[in-house]
């Protein structure tokens, strides 16, 4: 019963931990998925476009929180999976499978709100938000070695003496 509760506990520290330490968003989103006021203001959005933003944005969160929640579970289930002396191979592969299935469910979610949000733009607003580097990703630098990772690297210009032809 001791062991049940320690487990337990530890699950419930990992989960609340996830979600503290998620880290920054978007260029273009807060911390919170919240779109950007200044972004928001240089679009010029009518009321009724502001409106339906605000209803996306609510839609999605509610889809979005319990799945975080179960991802953030599965994911303090993996750690400990991965403690045990014995390992349980099975166990391993299926929880990896849930993540993966989870994140997909996710990244879907917040696809399909991007794609709607999209579409309430005019072409005109469309066009200011292409302009503010809405879509061209989180403003990493190119890489650390041989362009992958984050920070700051040679990127493109340097090629590994192994990948010149």
């Amino acid at each position: 019963m001791k062991k049940i509760s320690i487990i337990a506990a530890f699950l419930l520290v990992t989960a609340t931990a996830t979600f503290a330490m998620a880290g920054q968003g978007r260029m273009n989103f807060d911390g919170r998925g919240h779109m950007n006021p200044s972004v928001l203001a240089a679009l010029e959005l009518t009321n009724e476009q502001t409106a339906k933003i605000q209803v996306l944005h609510d839609s999605a969160t509610q889809k979005i929180t319990p799945i975080k929640a179960q991802f953030a579970t599965k994911r303090a289930e993996m750690r400990l999976l991965w403690t045990q002396t014995t390992l349980d191979v099975d166990k391993i592969k299926a929880t990896q499978k849930e993540l993966q299935a989870l994140g997909t469910q996710i990244r879907d979610t917040q696809t399909d709100m991007r794609i709607a949000f999209r579409n309430l733009l005019t072409p005109e607003q469309t066009l200011k938000l292409l302009a503010m580097g809405f879509g061209k990703g989180d403003r990493h630098g190119k890489g650390d070695r041989y362009g992958k990772g984050k920070g700051k690297g040679k990127g493109q210009d340097f090629r590994c003496p192994r990948d010149i032809n």
